[in-house]
C-alpha cells in the first residue's frame, strides 16, 4: 500500500490556529487593551491640561455652531465661505444635516452626547456576536491615538460608528455614514438594498429647509486646506470595528457549519 506523502502545515495556518487558542486570544486581548490605555495613562500623568482641554472639545464647537444656528441662522464661520483658509480648531466640517442630531442636545444632557452612541454600539456589537478571536483586532482599531481622540473630544463620528454599526446588526442601510461625506466608502456597505436608497431620499427632503446651508458645504471644503481625502483617515480605525465584527462572525459561522 503507498504511503500517503504528508506536507507541513503552512506557517500561516499553523499561526491563525495557534492564535484562536483561548491563552493566546486572553494574551492578544490584554496587550492590545494595554495599547489602548497606555498612552492615555501616560498622557494623563504628563500633561493633564492637554487631556482636559480634548474632552468634549469637538462636541462644544458644534453645540455652538448649533447655537448660532439658531441665533442667526449661520452654520459656517464667514472665513470658511470667504476663499481659501486653514483648518483651525472650531471651523465647522460636516454638513448641517447634523442640525438634527445637535438641536436636541440644547436641552439633552451633556453625558448622553457620549452614552447613547457608546450603548448603541456596544449593542449592535453584542448582537453581531463576533468570535473571541475578534477581540483584539477590535481593540487594536481603539490603539490608534487619534482614533481614541476623537471618542474623547466628542466628535460627531462617534454617532457615525453608531449609526454604521446599528445598520451592519441588525441587517439595515448605512447611508447615514453620509453624515461625514469623507468617510462615504463605509456607506456603500449597504447599497445594494433598496432601504439604502429609501434613506439616502429621506436626507435629501431633510435637507431642503436647510437648502442654502447645504450649497455652501462643497463651498467650505472645497475652501479649505490643511484637509483633503487624507483629514478623516483618523476616523477609519474607529468605523473598520463593526466591520471587523461581523466579517469574523461571518468566518466563525461559516467554519462552524463546515
Amino acid at each position: 500500500m503507498a504511503s500517503q506523502s504528508r506536507y507541513p502545515v503552512p506557517l500561516g495556518t499553523a499561526f491563525l490556529a495557534a492564535l484562536r487558542r483561548p491563552p493566546a486570544i486572553a494574551a492578544a486581548t490584554a496587550g492590545a487593551l494595554l495599547l489602548v490605555v497606555l498612552p492615555w495613562a501616560a498622557a494623563v500623568i504628563a500633561n493633564p491640561a492637554y487631556v482636559r482641554w480634548l474632552i468634549g472639545i469637538d462636541r462644544d464647537i458644534y453645540a455652538s455652531a448649533a447655537q448660532s444656528w439658531l441665533q442667526s441662522g449661520q452654520w459656517y464661520h464667514p472665513r470658511q465661505l470667504a476663499g481659501p483658509y486653514d483648518i483651525v480648531y472650531g471651523d465647522v466640517l460636516y454638513p448641517p444635516l447634523l442640525l438634527y442630531l445637535l438641536l436636541p442636545f440644547q436641552l439633552l444632557p451633556t453625558v448622553l452626547w457620549w452614552l447613547l452612541p457608546a450603548g448603541a454600539t456596544l449593542a449592535s456589537l453584542r448582537h453581531i456576536r463576533p468570535p473571541a478571536v475578534a477581540l483584539p483586532f477590535m481593540l487594536l482599531c481603539l490603539a490608534w491615538p487619534l482614533a481614541m481622540e476623537e471618542v474623547i473630544k466628542g466628535n460627531p463620528v462617534i454617532w457615525v460608528l453608531a449609526a454604521e454599526a446599528v445598520a451592519i446588526a441588525w441587517g439595515g442601510p448605512t447611508t447615514l455614514v453620509l453624515l461625514k461625506p469623507s468617510l462615504f466608502p463605509f456607506a456603500f456597505i449597504g447599497v445594494r438594498d433598496r432601504k439604502w436608497w429609501v434613506v439616502l431620499g429621506g436626507m435629501a427632503l431633510a435637507s431642503v429647509p436647510l437648502l442654502r446651508l447645504t450649497l455652501e458645504y462643497p463651498v467650505v471644503v472645497l475652501n479649505s486646506r490643511g484637509g483633503g481625502l487624507l483629514y478623516s483617515i483618523r476616523d477609519v480605525p474607529l468605523l473598520l470595528i463593526p466591520v471587523i465584527a461581523v466579517v469574523a462572525a461571518r468566518q466563525g459561522a461559516a467554519s462552524t457549519s463546515a
